[in-house]
């Protein structure tokens, strides 16, 4: 499954809300709605890691080469 910026900005809202103190937060992705509890925090730790190792490594990969090669004049 594909993440994207917008899923990775949730997991990071969810994660504030449990450091202020919200008992429970919810993440939504593909139509599933995950609730995590503060006991959980790891859980909701690992997945952002995950979402942002995942989309950082998509933008990785649009870098493009560029290659000048040019003679000493004659």
């Amino acid at each position: 499954m594909a993440y994207t910026e917008d899923d990775l900005q949730q997991v990071n809202d969810a994660l504030a809300k449990l450091v202020a103190g919200e008992r429970v937060v919810q993440v939504a992705h593909d139509g599933h709605v995950v609730k995590y509890k503060d006991i959980e925090l790891s859980d909701l730790v690992a997945l952002r890691d995950r979402i942002n190792a995942q989309v950082k490594g998509r933008k990785a990969g649009k870098k493009r080469r560029i290659q000048i090669i040019s003679n000493k004049g004659t």
